[in-house]
């Protein structure tokens, strides 16, 4: 009897003592590792969160991307040209794509840091730029530094574009839905009309004017024969678009001739 009222005694005693050592087993924090989302030791986020985040801010400039790479695109053709010296318009043209660039990386920007910044005041900036870039585009390219077809040229063109593409929240889908024969008429027709703004310039220089005079030419009849294959393109026959194409490539072919003389004189 003694002995079983010393195990009963001791019983007390083995439960405590295990009690005890689960303790610490149950206690053990699970989480050791940060999970994957969160920044690891030092502050530093992991390269998937980065990666994540550098796509998120590039989706906010979805409306205005191509002002972005016009205004780098114009940027660059000038910082090209201070090698030849600068003045004036050279400046104003830097200016136009440096305040262009910080004005979307910075809406951009506020956009991904504040969701719902662009919704409040996209209209608004968005004119402002048309505004900013219709100034800029006719000084740039009828005053200078870029009176002549080149990179800055196009990209102060470009700019307006879509600039002007942003304002008025044009919708392009249905310019990627159209046939490949029609965006190229598209296309061409909008190319005709670059020329004939871009020979404006000579003309009134009276400088290169038989080569000017014949550019505007192509580029007119360009941007009018390939404006009305457009509109009628589903009762244009294959042939006509055939013959069209050839015609107006051998028109080109003369006109990329006079100016690539024009630049080697």
């Amino acid at each position: 009897m003694a002995d079983e009222e010393n195990n009963k005694e001791t019983v007390p005693d083995v439960e405590v003592d295990l009690n005890d050592e689960e303790d610490p087993v149950d206690d053990k924090p699970v989480d050791d590792k940060p999970a994957p989302s969160s920044p690891t030791a030092g502050g530093l986020t992991t390269p998937t969160e980065v990666v994540a985040a550098s796509k998120a801010w590039f989706a906010e400039a979805k409306g205005f991307a191509y002002v972005e790479l016009c205004s780098l695109v114009l940027m660059f053709s000038c910082i090209a040209d201070f090698q030849n010296g600068t003045n004036g318009l050279l400046i104003y043209a830097i200016i136009v794509a440096v305040f262009s660039l910080a004005a979307c990386l910075g809406i951009q920007t506020a956009e991904y840091m504040k969701p719902g910044f662009l919704e409040k005041n996209e209209k608004m900036v968005s004119l402002a730029m048309l505004l900013w870039w219709a100034v800029g585009a006719w000084v740039i390219t009828f005053r200078g530094p870029f009176t002549v077809t080149s990179n800055g040229y196009f990209s102060a063109w470009g700019g307006l574009l879509f600039t002007f593409k942003w304002a008025l929240h044009m919708d392009t889908t249905q310019f990627t839905s159209l046939p490949y024969d029609r965006k190229l008429l598209l296309l061409l027709s909008l190319t005709g009309m670059i020329e004939v703004f871009a020979c404006i310039k000579p003309l009134i220089d009276n400088y290169q004017t038989g080569q000017a005079a014949w550019g505007m030419t192509v580029g007119a009849i360009t941007f009018f024969l390939c404006g009305f294959l457009f509109k009628g393109y589903v009762n244009v026959k294959h042939i006509i678009l055939k013959v069209t194409a050839g015609v107006l490539f051998t028109m080109w072919a003369t006109v990329a001739g006079c100016k690539y003389t024009v630049l080697s004189l």
